[in-house]
Order: C-alpha cells, then structure tokens, then sequence
C-alpha cells in the first residue's frame, strides 16, 4: 500500500479492528452500526479497503483485515492511545474529548510525532518531580495559568 489512506478510510480499517476482536471477523452492519453511517456506506469503503488488499471482503459475508490491514489498524490504534493518554493525563482533558480529539489527529500525524509523543509520557512518568506530585496540571492549574497570561499577556 503506498497511497496515503483517508481519514474516513483509517477510521473504517480502526473500526474493523476493534469489533473483530480475537475472533478475527466481523460483520459490514455493525461496522455501519458501529460508526454511525448507513450500509451502502460502508460498501463502497470495504469495496476501496479491499481494492487496497486491506481488507477480505465479499457481499454478505463476513469482513477481516488482512496482515496489511492489521499491520495499519495496529499503527492507528496506537496513534489513538497515545494521543488519547496526552490529551487525558497531561493536558487534563475528560476521556469523552481526548478520545475525540485523539480520533481526529491520529490521521493527521506521523510515526516521528506519535514516538515523540511516548518519549514525553516517558519522560513524565520517570520524573522525579512528577513522582513526588510537583507536576500538576490540573483545572486549578490550568486556571491559575489562564489568569497570569491575561494579566501578563502571551509573551
């Protein structure tokens, strides 16, 4: 697969993933329940992930990834966890947001991002500052450092 996939197409591939499950396969009505869109939809995105050896697909059955479908939902999994855990644990957003927010830039950012990104988590999960609870960014943080931009301005 050397074309860039969509976004729409990375969610599908996403959904796939997680309603296969360990059995493996799943069904092209609960990916349409699953996502919220209706079933011809999810036709023509299983029909395009298919053309792209994504995914096993024929009408009426049953749909699975393929090794290269799984290798992709794997990477965007993983994109959505790590930026789901940032957005949560340190920028202190409620999990309903950060798994949106998550959802919408895992498209957009790259493998170079995505492992900065856990060398950071790592970083603050071995910080002696953090440990001791000297790192805290929490709505009375965040309300405090509202409050000193305003008074002191951006720069």
């Amino acid at each position: 697969m050397s074309e860039k996939l969509s976004a729409s197409l990375e969610d599908y591939i996403e959904a796939i993933a997680e309603l296969a499950g360990s059995v493996g396969e799943t069904r092209a009505a609960d990916i349409a329940d699953t996502m919220a869109v209706s079933r011809p939809s999810v036709t023509v995105a299983l029909r395009a992930l298919a053309s792209r050896k994504l995914v096993n697909y024929r009408p009426y059955s049953t749909v699975s990834l393929t090794v290269e479908g799984k290798k992709l939902a794997a990477a965007v999994l993983r994109k959505h966890r790590i930026l789901s855990r940032f957005f949560c644990e340190i920028l202190g957003a409620d999990e309903k947001l950060a798994d949106s927010a998550a959802c919408k830039v895992e498209h957009a950012i790259g493998e170079e991002i995505t492992d900065r990104l856990v060398e950071f988590l790592a970083f603050i999960d071995n910080c002696p500052l953090a440990a001791r609870g000297g790192f805290q960014y929490d709505s009375e943080s965040r309300i405090e450092f509202r409050e000193e931009v305003e008074k002191y301005g951006k720069n």
